[in-house]
């Protein structure tokens, strides 16, 4: 075996370490990014079933928990290896009315309100926000992400 300097050893390593990380493709962190997109998306769907679900029958029309989307895109639709989660578009504007409340009475298209008399406004909840800083749930989304991750490294070193 022939004898290799330090440089090369560190420059090898250093090859090594950047397949895995910043050289690696697109689909590849996109596949990394929606591991963890599906594990936020199913912690939220439950968060929402547990603490804002009616049972009614709601025809065509979904609950806000069953209206719970990831996508391997960013916001914009771009694939750069970011994935998002999310609401569906005819639902967002309600998940925002339980996120942040709301400052000013709510009103029909004819003016009736739909709360009650005595109470102006929807008090904020801010679920997304206590799953976001979750440490559990932040584990549990590492974990997934490191599962495909170490698939995706042993994909490359068998190669």
């Amino acid at each position: 075996m022939a004898e290799q300097s330090l440089e090369d050893i560190l420059n090898a390593f250093i090859e090594d370490a950047e397949a895995v990380s910043t050289n690696m493709t697109v689909e590849d962190k996109a596949k990394v990014t929606k591991a963890g997109a599906d594990v936020f998306a199913k912690e939220l769907e439950s968060e929402y079933q547990a603490n804002h679900y009616r049972h009614r029958k709601t025809g065509k029309d979904p609950h806000l928990a069953d209206s719970v989307i990831t996508q391997s895109t960013n916001v914009d639709g771009m694939k750069n290896g970011s994935s998002t989660v999310g609401f569906s578009k005819d639902k967002a504007y309600i998940a925002n009315f339980i996120e942040n409340g709301t400052k000013f009475p709510m009103y029909t298209a004819k003016g009736r309100k739909y709360k009650k008399g005595g109470q102006v406004a929807i008090n904020g909840d801010h679920a997304i926000d206590n799953l976001r800083n979750d440490s559990q749930l932040q584990a549990k989304i590492v974990e997934a992400q490191a599962e495909v991750y170490k698939q995706i490294v042993d994909r490359r070193d068998n190669q």
